[in-house]
C-alpha cells in the first residue's frame, strides 16, 4: 500500500497515471536535496543509528514528455491516443516505463528489515526528527515530520497556483473549456485534471468491487485495479476516447494555462528543494478526489 499523505489520499497497490519521480531540470533543486540527505546522515549518525543517504538520480525525459507539460497540443494528442491519462494504460502496458517507470528502491530497505519491532519504531523516531531538523538546516522550514512537509509542500502549490484563476485571460479560456465538457467549475486551477480525476475514481470504484481487506479509517481511498491487459483495454478505450475530448476542449486552454503553471509549480519545489515540478499535476488529480 502507497500513501500519498501530502493530498490526504491513500492509493492502495501503487500510484495512477503520472510520473513517479517527475523532473525539474533545476541543478539547485538537486544540491538541495543533496544537502538534506547529508544533514539527515549526521543526524541519524549522532544519535548511534545508521542511515543510508539516497543517491541522486536524475531524471530522464520520455519523448515528448516536457512538450506535454508545457501545453503543447501536438504532444499531448500523441500521448492520450495511445494512453489516454494514463490510468488504465498502466494496467495495459505494463512494461512500458513511459506509464510503467522504474521505481527506484529505498538504499535503507535492507537495513529496515533486519531490525526488530522496538528498533524499528525506535530508527523511524529517529528519522522523522533528523528529516525535521534538516528541513530546519538546509531550507529554513519548520516541519513537524515528513508528512507535514509533503502537507505544506501541497498546500504552498495550491495557493500559488490560485493566482492563475485571476488571470482574465485564462478566466475566459476557462468558462469555454468547461462549456464544451458541461462542468459547472470554471476555475482554471480546477479545470486542469478535472476529466483525468473523473477516470481514476472510476478506475478506482472498479478495483473497489473486488477489495477484501479493511480499509484506513479516517482516509479518502483510492485504489488501483489489478486488472489484465486484455480486461483493462476496454475501459482504456473509453478512456482515450474522454482523454482526446478533453483536449478538444482544452485546445485554447492547455497552451496558456500550462506554462504558467508549470513555472509557478517549479518556483514552489525549488523552495522545497525538491526536483520533479511536474509531480503536481498527479497529485492535483488526486486533491480533486478528497
Amino acid at each position: 500500500m502507497f500513501i500519498v499523505k501530502a493530498i490526504a489520499v491513500t492509493l492502495l497497490a501503487g500510484s495512477f497515471g503520472g510520473p513517479a519521480s517527475p523532473p525539474s531540470g533545476d541543478a539547485a533543486a538537486y544540491e538541495k536535496q543533496a544537502q538534506l540527505e547529508a544533514e539527515r546522515v549526521a543526524c541519524m549518525t549522532e544519535r548511534g543509528l545508521e542511515y543510508v543517504a539516497s543517491p541522486e538520480t536524475r531524471y530522464k525525459w520520455q519523448p515528448g514528455e516536457q512538450e506535454r507539460l508545457a501545453g503543447d497540443l501536438k504532444a499531448l494528442r500523441a500521448y492520450r491516443a495511445k494512453y489516454g491519462f494514463g490510468v488504465w494504460s498502466v494496467n495495459v502496458y505494463p512494461k512500458d516505463e513511459v506509464v510503467n517507470p522504474v521505481q527506484q528502491d529505498n538504499p535503507n530497505n535492507k537495513l529496515l528489515m533486519s531490525l526488530s519491532a522496538g528498533e524499528l519504531k525506535k530508527w523511524r523516531a529517529a528519522d522523522e526528527s533528523c528529516f525535521s531538523r534538516a528541513v530546519k538546516e538546509v531550507l529554513g522550514k519548520t516541519v513537524t515530520s515528513q508528512d507535514d512537509y509533503g502537507d505544506q509542500l501541497e498546500e504552498a502549490v495550491r495557493k500559488s497556483l490560485s493566482v492563475l484563476d485571476q488571470d482574465k485571460e485564462l478566466v475566459q479560456l476557462g468558462k469555454q473549456f468547461a462549456a464544451c465538457l458541461g462542468v459547472n467549475q470554471t476555475e482554471p486551477a480546477e479545470l486542469d485534471g478535472l476529466s483525468h480525476a473523473k477516470i481514476v475514481r472510476q478506475a478506482s470504484d472498479v478495483a473497489k468491487k473486488a477489495w477484501k481487506g479493511e480499509l484506513p479509517k479516517g482516509k479518502t481511498v483510492i485504489f488501483r485495479p489489478n486488472l489484465k491487459p486484455a480486461q483493462a483495454r476496454p475501459y482504456l478505450d473509453k478512456e482515450i476516447k474522454a482523454a482526446l475530448k478533453d483536449l478538444e476542449c482544452g485546445k485554447d486552454f492547455y497552451p496558456a494555462y500550462s506554462p504558467k503553471a508549470m513555472e509557478i509549480t517549479s518556483g514552489v519545489y525549488r523552495e522545497f528543494g525538491r526536483e520533479g515540478a511536474a509531480q503536481a499535476i498527479p497529485s492535483r488529480i488526486y486533491r480533486k478526489l478528497v
